[in-house]
């Protein structure tokens, strides 16, 4: 596998290779470094904010819209999707 070096890290030359984990590390570590030291009021909050943005968004391009075939895919109750859904104001692809 051909790698190359990422914040003097070796990875995978195609990050779509790369485990999410891995991935996200490495994109979050960018997002904070153009930060340049500016702290971000509750910034874990807004983090996982978007994480979970990403992770709904997914599930309903998915299911066509349909809470409940999102809400199956993802594990979690209809109502509990819905809640999150309307609090994050998530839509889906425009």
């Amino acid at each position: 596998m051909q790698t190359t070096l990422i914040r003097g890290r070796p990875v995978a030359a195609d990050p779509m290779k790369l485990p999410l984990e891995e991935l996200l590390y490495l994109r979050l570590g960018d997002f904070l470094d153009q930060l340049h030291g500016r702290k971000v009021p509750e910034l874990y909050r807004v983090l996982l904010e978007q994480v979970d943005r990403a992770v709904l968004r997914q599930a309903l391009e998915r299911s066509d819209g349909q809470l409940s075939a999102a809400a199956a895919f993802l594990g979690l109750d209809r109502n509990t999707l819905a809640r999150k859904v309307k609090r994050l104001k998530v839509r889906g692809r425009s």
